[in-house]
């Protein structure tokens, strides 16, 4: 072999193992390269839907939340009576009391419960105001959303699964003894909105 074809060669030689280090990278319907995400990368809510968000934080993050740090409502209630709470803030408590009266409408229902000398109306049914679930946890956080638009939405989400966990309740009800896991909102010692996550009958 000559000194100018063994040099080919060998040229040749490295090309081939240059080729097979590289790695091929597939391309989108664009023609742009598909970047494969990071393994190591930290997953944002941005790239979920708000149900997919919803899946991530109701079970195994905010109805636990609810139910195991909820805030007593001796606590809330001598606050109220302090005066204390004036700018808006929201809360899980646990309600004992009577169920007076339950009264559902095809979207929206209202369970009215005596806590003590303390009325409350449990919102319940398909359309829930306000943003009680949402803002009493310490898991969701305004900078793991997109936009105003998707912190705003989320709430939809919880009430749904809320409602869900509620049940559906009837005039059976009642008169009748009830435990209640609720998130509240307070605003200038009054209490704005209050949305049931768990219903216990018999007060238990």
């Amino acid at each position: 072999m000559s000194y100018k074809k063994h040099f080919q060669f060998i040229g040749l030689i490295l090309c081939l193992n240059f080729l097979a280090a590289c790695t091929v990278t597939e391309l989108d319907a664009d023609g742009n390269p598909i970047i494969p995400k990071d393994p190591n990368a930290i997953v944002s809510f941005q790239d979920f839907t708000l149900s997919e968000v919803a899946d991530q934080l109701w079970q195994p993050k905010v109805f636990p939340e609810a139910t195991q740090d909820f805030v007593s409502w001796d606590s809330i209630k001598s606050q109220l009576e302090a005066q204390q709470i004036i700018t808006k803030q929201s809360y899980f408590v646990r309600l004992n009391g009577t169920v007076e009266s339950v009264d559902l409408g095809r979207i929206k229902g209202i369970i009215k419960l005596k806590v003590g000398d303390t009325r409350i109306d449990l919102q319940v049914g398909r359309i829930i105001k306000g943003n009680s679930i949402r803002d009493a946890s310490k898991y969701v956080l305004f900078d793991d959303f997109k936009n105003q638009i998707r912190f705003a939405q989320i709430s939809r989400e919880f009430n749904s699964r809320a409602m869900l966990s509620v049940g559906k309740p009837d005039s059976s009800w009642v008169s009748g003894e009830v435990s209640v896991i609720a998130a509240i909102t307070i605003d200038q010692n009054t209490i704005r909105d209050a949305v049931p996550i768990q219903i216990t009958r018999g007060g238990q």
